[in-house]
């Protein structure tokens, strides 16, 4: 009853802290005029993805000092993240907003999200990650995201605009929202996995389901209160940022600490799935229409059908 109670405070924490972060990143995006798409894909989706990291880093440290295996878990979140908020968070978004993404982004952004899972799967064929399989890549998204700072001249429309008081307030409010969600979302991955322990369920599905979900929540919760507030660009943004992130940092990261074996059924189930399911989101969004409710149920049904397939043990 104790975990179940920290897991709703961590919901509330949530959604306290993501509504800080939405004020504070579209007041400073307006102020700079930079474009909703691109605060989504490299600042929210940085942010929220910071329970993903933490967790990928302390696995591996656990891994490197005490010989204890924790591949399952970096990789498992990692995947299972990428899948929650390719099809479960866009799809609830879906029923409820129009979504739509600009050609341009679709192209740049959405190949860099099939290169991703793609690069992953390369590196991860001989069953585990290198440590310096795991550098190459921490340096892929290092490269994507000064891509995206140079082609949005980030630096010249900074240097154009002048610091004042109002800016500094945004600032702190944004800092102030990512710790909130940050200290919110582990309290509710925690107690979580507390939750499912007492039930007994695998480390797997932990992994995959349980961490992947929870972790998936800062997500969900920016990109609602982003819709809300009429910013879809950043909702969108925020989700395909999140999966790249996702796919290259903690992985990367972990891996360059301690090296991460891979599952044959990761390499020749999942990863391949996760490629056909990012593919056809971007198939929604390459039409006219975008995501609505059908493509959104669409979505939801497919997340519906991969986590019956992962309790079967597929």
């Amino acid at each position: 009853m104790q975990e179940f109670i920290l897991l709703i405070i961590g919901l509330i924490g949530l959604w306290v802290g993501t509504n800080l972060v939405i004020k504070g990143t579209l007041n400073i995006a307006n102020y700079y005029e930079l474009s909703e798409v691109f605060v989504g894909i490299t600042i929210l989706a940085i942010g929220t993805d910071l329970p993903e990291l933490i967790i990928s880093i302390d696995a591996s440290i656990q891994s490197a000092v005490f010989d204890v295996d924790t591949s399952g878990i970096i990789i498992g979140n990692a995947i299972g993240s990428s899948y929650s908020q390719i099809s479960l968070v866009i799809g609830a978004i879906g029923l409820f907003s129009y979504l739509t993404l600009g050609k341009k982004h679709l192209y740049e952004d959405g190949v860099m999200l099939l290169g991703s899972i793609l690069l992953l799967l390369l590196l991860s064929i001989d069953g585990s990650i290198s440590m310096v399989e795991g550098l190459v890549l921490v340096v892929v998204y290092g490269v994507y995201y000064f891509r995206l700072f140079y082609s949005e001249r980030v630096g010249s429309k900074i240097k154009s605009k002048k610091t004042n008081i109002g800016l500094r307030k945004d600032v702190i409010l944004l800092v102030i929202g990512f710790v909130f969600v940050f200290f919110a979302s582990n309290l509710v991955v925690d107690n979580a996995i507390e939750f499912t322990d007492n039930h007994g369920l695998n480390q797997s599905f932990v992994g995959i389901i349980i961490i992947g979900m929870g972790t998936s929540l800062p997500e969900l919760a920016v990109s609602l209160n982003a819709v809300r507030k009429k910013a879809r660009g950043l909702s969108v943004g925020n989700l395909i940022g999140s999966n790249i992130f996702d796919l290259l940092i903690p992985v990367g990261v972990g891996a360059s600490i301690s090296e991460i074996k891979v599952d044959k059924m990761l390499i020749y189930f999942d990863l391949p799935l996760l490629f056909v399911l990012s593919l056809l989101v971007l198939f929604f969004f390459y039409k006219k229409r975008g995501i609505q409710r059908t493509e959104a149920m669409i979505l939801i049904a497919f997340y519906g059908l991969y986590v019956f397939l992962k309790i079967l043990g597929i």
